[in-house]
């Protein structure tokens, strides 16, 4: 009786707080068109110079007459000359223009030149990373960005900007360009973010994110909302959000992606009354749900510790799990498996919006453990994406898992992609888990809902 008595108070009071609290919103929350268009396009400007500027120096490398013959004549000079030679001009564009990032690959040898000499020699046949390169050629761009982990940069996440390079008579010489860390840009964003009150991206023409302060988002969300903003060049189309909130989109031709910023909305004193009235309010909540429910709440709270090694949603073991289990340096202390398999759902923001994505990943999860069965270890790795270490060979998972993707989009309504290669236990779990990972995001940039396998 007293905990019914307890609840209708507390729903009586929301009522009040809710009737009272929205009209003082929305008289408060008017949004500053002029404002925000004035922001907007300072933003553009603090960042367009730094953000195009690779590109820039990308495409001086490509139409550098002394790179070109360097390249034409490659034959001529020993490898170590030839290393030499592309590594001081590389050292030179370093100097000019501080970019650590700077590269040159040959089309007639596929040498990866850097700054450093030749750092691979670059083979899509036995390492499937390289695929970028030839993917890139057959685009027929004569420039490209491309966010990616850099494999011969310990595989940190940059921006590499590819520009397609050819000899005066349009012959196809190689591919060259710079990067730029992702940390770096992320800083850049950091700075103008927290000093606006917004939150920025760049995004492609799909939608997808390609560079976020949270790396999480990176290739992986999408915000496929600004397809339908119609965004130009030239300005920036507006869109008004609930609550005073704004989102305005800009397409940069050199990059081909959208600069998108938006702001959820609430003025600084719509801001004020909520926090304080909100406050109030969700004390009296924590109070009265420690009272009838004490038992639940205690349980909460022990899956809210970043400790935890299990994921409170699907119950599979997590990163903590592994680096408990793996020790710090991450090693495989097993022959036990012999492949590692990452899967993550396609387009899983979009239809996380439409669905429920809590029953997604778990009906997710419970076909992939009964294609696993008691042969192998899965982890939630992060977000939708999975990591599992399973016993049997290449041939079995690839066959395996080309079911598993079947089987989730004939019961589900959505698809996975998949990257699937041999354990090598003289590599760290880190270098094992990068180079299936480039696999799945071989398989999403192929369209999805499939297995790539090392070959």
């Amino acid at each position: 009786m007293i905990k019914k008595v307890l609840i209708a108070i507390f729903v009586l009071f929301s009522v009040v707080f809710l009737g009272l609290l929205t009209p003082a919103i929305m008289r408060t929350a008017k949004p500053d068109i002029e404002k925000n268009k004035l922001l907007a396009n300072h933003l553009y400007d603090s960042l367009s110079i730094e953000i195009t500027k690779p590109v820039i120096i990308s495409k001086f490398m490509a139409s550098d007459t002394l790179l070109q013959y360097a390249l034409k004549n490659e034959e001529s000079m020993s490898e170590v000359e030839m290393a030499s030679v592309i590594a001081e001009y590389l050292a030179s564009i370093k100097e000019k223009f501080g970019y650590e990032v700077a590269f040159v690959i040959s089309e007639k040898t596929h040498r990866y030149y850097t700054i450093n000499g030749i750092s691979k020699i670059v083979n899509p046949q036995k390492d499937p990373y390289d695929s970028w390169y030839q993917l890139f050629l057959e685009s027929g761009k004569n420039y490209r960005l491309e966010p990616d982990r850099g494999e011969v940069y310990d595989y940190r996440w940059a921006v590499f900007v590819n520009a397609r390079l050819e000899d005066s008579d349009e012959n196809l010489l190689g591919v060259c360009g710079v990067g730029v860390f992702m940390d770096e840009m992320q800083s850049l964003l950091s700075k103008c973010e927290a000093g606006f009150g917004v939150k920025i991206n760049l995004v492609d023409k799909e939608g997808l994110v390609q560079v976020d302060t949270d790396s999480t988002n990176i290739n992986n969300a999408y915000i496929s909302e600004v397809l339908s903003d119609k965004a130009s060049q030239n300005e920036f189309s507006y869109m008004e959000r609930s609550f005073g909130g704004f989102r305005m989109v800009r397409y940069i031709e050199d990059l081909d992606w959208y600069l998108v910023i938006q702001n959820i909305g609430l003025g600084e004193k719509s801001l004020g009354v909520m926090f304080l009235v909100g406050a109030a309010y969700f004390f009296l909540l924590a109070v009265l749900l420690v009272n009838l429910y004490p038992e639940k709440i205690k349980k909460s709270r022990h899956f809210e510790s970043t400790d935890d090694t299990e994921d409170y949603l699907t119950g599979l073991p997590n990163r903590n799990y592994l680096k408990n289990s793996f020790g710090e340096l991450g090693i495989f202390n097993t022959t036990r498996y012999k492949t590692l398999v990452i899967f993550d759902i396609d387009r899983f923001k979009v239809e996380n919006e439409t669905k429920d994505g809590d029953m997604i990943l778990i009906g997710v999860v419970e076909r992939a453990k009964n294609i696993i069965g008691d042969r192998g270890i899965m982890f939630r790795w992060s977000g939708d994406e999975f990591v599992i270490f399973y016993e049997a060979h290449a041939d079995e998972a690839e066959r395996k898992f080309t079911e598993f993707c079947t089987i989730v989009k004939e019961d589900l309504d959505v698809s996975v992609s998949v990257g699937v290669v041999e354990v090598n236990l003289s590599e760290s779990i880190k270098t094992n888990y990068h180079r299936a990972v480039q696999l799945c995001y071989g398989m999403k940039a192929a369209g999805g809902n499939g297995v790539k396998r090392e070959l």
